[in-house]
């Protein structure tokens, strides 16, 4: 690399210019690709909070449906009403978790083809 950028540079011939021309392209390629690895994760992991928060705004209205069983407010608490209502609120938490799941384990890969597309 360095006998083509300076064919006829001899020992005698290096000074302080020199010497920055000689480290200043692998070093700004070196941050570069650091930046974009940064980028790159900094957006994977905006995504992560993404779904985190998709999960919370998902399950806030099942916690609430759960405290509305709990203290009757759908009707007379009756063995069968209960039961029905925490079948339903399981179904629906078992949804969400299922959902979340699938999208945490889908930003592994998304990671990984966001770094090989930069590579």
């Amino acid at each position: 690399m360095t006998t083509l950028m300076f064919p006829n540079l001899t020992a005698n011939d290096i000074n302080n210019d020199t010497m920055l021309m000689l480290w200043y392209h692998p070093w700004v390629e070196a941050t570069h690709s650091a930046a974009k690895l940064q980028r790159i994760w900094l957006e994977a992991f905006n995504d992560a909070l993404r779904h985190e928060l998709d999960f919370i705004t998902t399950v806030a209205p099942i916690y609430n449906k759960l405290g509305s069983c709990m203290l009757g407010f759908e009707g007379p608490q009756t063995p069968g009403s209960m039961a029905t209502c925490y079948h339903n609120i399981a179904g629906d938490m078992a949804d969400a978790a299922l959902n979340r799941m699938r999208k945490v384990s889908e930003l592994n890969d998304d990671l990984r083809e966001r770094i090989w597309d930069e590579l």
